[in-house]
């Protein structure tokens, strides 16, 4: 069965059948009448996802499950995008794991497959329903025939937030390629107001826009064969573009990371930008008289190459060596029921975005005053991270790449954009640098 218009709860995974493995809920005693309770079993659930009104929903959802599931309680640990690696790893090495690990990168994921770390979770996909989820987003974690992990929810940076009054006012269109962006960027970059914004620090954002860009040229990062493929003409062009565009970023660019290109937006330092969905919130609590202004487009894309989108794949998944693999199964399908599932992406508008078709179409979705008023932006978002990409696995033709995470936590991405911007090395020379170092990861 699928979660679809009813949404049953829990379809296809049998609650009585999967604690059969951990022990009756009750113990009876000699005298029928006299019953103990078993002791609870705590579920350990690790997030980054920490802001009050995430977790005011994460203890409205456990407690529906620990409801429906007496047996057990869940306890919530956080993390960070940054310590989540290095957690993992004395965790593995104590044998002191969480039993669900939740909005880890697809890349993280990658590399913990490749070390045989993880614990199939083909019940839980088959229970939340194969065919409910987006195709990408579901066969992403499926990894020789079993699933590995499955994407909660997903959002994508390959957006371009625009201030319509700018754009209208220099006389222009919302643009389709690069060429257009750099011309609508050079007109709007007036008045302190700067045309476009991006990453161009050593960070990670700056990584998960190279990989996009690379993609909207026509390049892959590493081809179906397994080949390289980033020195080639597409790179290049990408590059060339960035350098090009950077006059009109705000002054510091070549440091920005993910919080200083949102900022430079919703501030209305910026008239463009990259970003996922997190405008919407952040401008209608920090700078509301620009709400009506702002709107968003599928990211441009260079002339010669075809629209791309890049996205994480915000995972769940049960580490190998889980001290209760049932109840992390139970609480990760109760984490796509219809009611948490809705509940959740209400507490950051349009910046997650569902996994699951049926939540997508969902009229309960849009009952949030901000994702109501910006309803076709979220359409819109929710149908580019369908037809999203990732490193881990670069096209139909590619295999899963397991040495993604590697590739992109060694840089070579963003040191390649810092090479051409801040330092003006030739693209070309910048290009083949980058690929020399991804070969080096991929050897190893």
């Amino acid at each position: 069965m699928t979660n679809r218009s009813g949404y049953r709860r829990q379809a296809a995974l049998d609650r009585r059948a999967l604690l059969a493995g951990t022990g009756a809920v009750f113990v009876t005693l000699a005298t029928p009448q006299i019953v103990r309770a078993q002791a609870k079993t705590t579920l350990r659930f690790w997030t980054s996802q920490g802001a009050p009104a995430q977790m005011a929903a994460w203890k409205d959802i456990f407690a529906r499950f620990e409801q429906a599931n007496p047996r057990f309680t869940v306890a919530i640990e956080l993390f960070s995008d940054d310590d989540i690696w290095p957690k993992l790893t004395a965790g593995f090495a104590a044998k002191n794991l969480p039993d669900l690990v939740s909005f880890v990168q697809a890349y993280t994921v990658a590399t913990l497959a490749a070390n045989d770390l993880l614990e199939p979770i083909d019940e839980v996909v088959k229970a939340v329903g194969e065919d409910d989820f987006f195709p990408a987003m579901r066969d992403i974690y499926k990894i020789d025939g079993r699933y590995l992990a499955a994407t909660l929810n997903n959002a994508t940076s390959s957006n371009l937030w625009y201030r319509k009054d700018l754009l209208g006012e220099a006389g222009l269109k919302p643009p389709v390629t690069w060429d257009e962006q750099l011309a609508a960027a050079k007109a709007m970059t007036k008045a302190g107001v700067y045309g476009n914004s991006l990453p161009y620090g050593r960070t990670s954002f700056a990584s998960t826009m190279m990989v996009n860009f690379i993609h909207q040229a026509g390049g892959m990062i590493v081809n179906p064969d397994g080949s390289v493929g980033l020195n080639a003409p597409s790179t290049v062009a990408a590059l060339e573009f960035l350098n090009e565009i950077a006059a009109y970023a705000p002054p510091g660019a070549t440091s920005y990371s993910w919080g200083e290109v949102l900022n430079s937006f919703v501030t209305g330092r910026a008239a463009m930008a990259p970003y996922t969905g997190r405008p919407i919130a952040i401008v209608a609590d920090q700078n509301p008289k620009i709400l009506d202004s702002v709107s968003v487009i599928p990211y441009p894309y260079a002339r010669s190459g075809h629209a791309a989108f890049d996205c994480p794949f915000n995972s769940v998944f049960i580490p190998k060596g889980s001290a209760n693999v049932t109840g992390a199964k139970l609480l990760a399908t109760a984490l796509f029921e219809k009611r948490n599932y809705i509940q959740f992406l209400h507490t950051t508008p349009g910046h997650i975005l569902p996994s699951l078709k049926s939540i997508s179409t969902a009229p309960e979705l849009f009952e949030q005053p901000l994702m109501k008023r910006f309803k076709p932006e979220i359409d819109l978002m929710m149908q580019s991270t369908a037809k999203a990409r990732n490193l881990v696995k670069e096209a139909d033709a590619s295999p899963y790449n397991l040495k993604a995470g590697d590739i992109f936590n060694s840089a070579a991405l963003s040191e390649m954009l810092q090479n051409v911007v801040v330092n003006k090395m030739p693209a070309k020379q910048a290009a083949a640098k980058a690929a020399d170092k991804v070969a080096e990861v991929l050897k190893g």
